[in-house]
């Protein structure tokens, strides 16, 4: 029967691989067609713009031709036969390229509006495609036993529960860094290629263009190197394992600066001391979320971390002076507080101690602790 069992699982979990591999082709094939819209996008903005342009000048043409053949009319007697059939043909011909002109407008404008409106139907399913591979993933880990290296003192339930809790923080991390990659340099890259192909053409028709469009986009690619470093960097900071986890602390917090416009201080109390990597590690991490949080949900201008280095220990305070929330109500129905309730179970996988005090319109303050190894 277990063997059976075992069969079973297997063979789910071969079509649950198979089906995040198809998910993942649905996603690529419709960012490529996504791509090859907004390029066919652009474009037809060029033609509508010199579409409308045409239509103006046949306008004046046309109102010319009509003026002409109303004078024509008027003064028949001053012109001749051959005269006057030339005006009405010259009338005739301007209203009807002035309509094929109109007719290929609403053309453009009709497709225009197509394209835009399946764009935003491939952005919600590359939406819907990457929160499925999400949960996909979270269902492969499951099945393929990524609690087994959990202490088997454990009962099977308390296994299983943290178990999740590994996972869920994994795919947290994973969505994370999905979403900074798409956000960030996956859009600029796609910005630059489509810049590259018209800076292509450019060469043959504006060479001095071209040249402007290349300064551009060397800045761009620039920029775009260093939102890939951002993210190296937050994946895990060099300094962390080079230096510690002040000077660590100290580059995010001057990133985090830049980036959200939040004066953020630091200060460091006692002496400062090396620690174990994943005790540094978490401690990063948790001070991490808690200004990310401050600068998503707290609507502030500053904040403050403080790390006090102890004799058997190491606290950190986390202080903003944002809007603040009901803790009790917050905890009991999380929302958009669903991370204080993840990092309150981090903390007491260490044995560690969390507490959080906020009310609204008097700021939060987080402190939380761990005893080191050795420590009383």
């Amino acid at each position: 029967m277990a063997d059976r069992i075992e069969e079973i699982l297997k063979n789910t979990l071969n079509v649950i691989e198979t089906g995040k591999e198809e998910i993942f082709c649905i996603a690529e094939t419709t960012r490529m067609e996504t791509q090859r819209l907004t390029q066919e996008l652009a474009q037809l903005r060029i033609d509508i713009a010199e579409t409308i342009v045409e239509v103006d000048k046949q306008h004046k043409l046309e109102r010319r031709a009509r003026q002409r053949l109303m004078e024509v009319s008027r003064d028949h007697q001053k012109h001749s036969e051959t005269e006057m059939m030339d005006a009405y043909e010259a009338a005739k011909n301007s209203q009807v390229r002035l309509q094929l002109l109109q007719a290929k407008e609403v053309q453009f404008r009709t497709r225009r509006d197509e394209i835009e409106r399946s764009l935003r139907q491939m952005s919600a399913t590359i939406e819907r495609a990457e929160n499925l591979m999400t949960q996909v993933g979270i269902a492969i880990n499951l099945l393929q036993g990524g609690i087994k290296e959990i202490s088997q003192s454990l009962s099977s339930e308390q296994r299983q529960e943290i178990g999740l809790r590994i996972i869920k923080a994994q795919e947290e991390e994973r969505r994370r860094i999905a979403r900074d990659i798409h956000d960030g340099p996956a859009q600029t890259l796609a910005n630059i290629v489509l810049r590259l192909e018209i800076a292509e053409k450019l060469f043959d028709l504006d060479p001095s263009r071209a040249k402007t469009e290349l300064r551009d986009l060397k800045n761009l690619v620039r920029s775009n190197l260093q939102d890939i470093r951002r993210i190296i960097f937050d994946l895990r900071p060099m300094a962390l394992d080079d230096l510690g986890l002040v000077p660590a602390m100290t580059k995010y917090l001057e990133d985090f600066q830049n980036r959200y416009g939040i004066v953020s201080e630091l200060r460091v109390e006692g002496r400062e001391k090396r620690l174990q990597r994943t005790m540094e590690v978490t401690l990063f991490r948790l001070i991490q979320e808690c200004v990310t949080n401050a600068a998503k949900h707290a609507h502030t201008d500053r904040a403050l971390v403080v790390l006090q280095f102890l004799d058997n220990g190491v606290e950190a305070l986390i202080k903003d002076y944002g809007q603040g929330f009901n803790v009790a109500e917050a905890l009991e129905k999380p929302g958009e507080h669903f991370g204080l309730i993840g990092m309150r179970e981090r903390i007491e996988m260490f044995s560690g101690r969390f507490s959080i005090h906020s009310s609204p319109g008097k700021g939060t303050t987080v402190k939380f602790g761990f005893k080191l190894e050795g420590g009383k």
